[in-house]
């Protein structure tokens, strides 16, 4: 591995940390704070390794990011920034376009913008899950070593924030709403 390779790696690694940080948060806002940052870096890590796609996904995505944070203001209200955010990734991913796999980012991200448009915490972990697969084998066609780290860790964070903030909490309240009824 060439130094700048190993740059691109080290660069990636800090996006890797936020990404996994991200969905243990148990805010909104925070899940999209830290995947502004992880954005940023991916993009300088795949623009490193010649991935242009990748990269100009995750410029996109930080921006997307920024948006769907404020969308309690009047200014980023508007749905329209999910149908924006949809035709502004398809155009990138044509304009960047290299082999068939280039598609693979434009499938996450158009579902990842679906999914960080929700207030739901619950919703955005269950719509982004499926993204990562798609991610994985972009990073592994494009020898983004940190890049399959990466997707293995969110898959992984992501099935336990879902256990942990999601399937545990709608257990317990079932529990509770069954024995409230069984005590009235």
């Amino acid at each position: 591995m060439d130094k700048l390779n190993l740059l691109a790696q080290i660069i990636g690694f800090g996006g890797t940390a936020l990404t996994i940080i991200a969905y243990q948060q148990s805010k909104r806002k925070r899940i999209l704070g830290c995947t502004v940052i992880s954005a940023a870096l991916f993009a300088i890590h795949y623009i490193i390794l010649g991935a242009y796609t990748g990269a100009i996904m995750n410029i996109l995505a930080g921006t997307r990011s920024l948006v769907f944070m404020n969308n309690t203001k009047k200014w980023a209200k508007s749905k329209i920034w999910v149908a924006v955010f949809m035709v502004v990734y398809t155009v990138a991913c044509i304009a960047t376009w290299d082999k068939w796999y280039s598609v693979l980012p434009l499938i996450a991200m158009l579902l990842t913008t679906i999914s960080n448009w929700f207030q739901s915490e619950k919703k955005i972990r269950f719509l982004t899950f499926p993204s990562s697969p798609c991610w994985l084998v972009y990073n592994i066609l494009n020898a983004s070593y940190v890049g399959i780290i990466t997707e293995i860790f969110v898959m992984s964070s992501l099935i336990i924030a879902i256990i942990r903030f999601d399937l545990r909490k709608s257990k317990v309240k079932n529990e509770v709403e069954s024995e409230v009824n069984v005590n009235s």
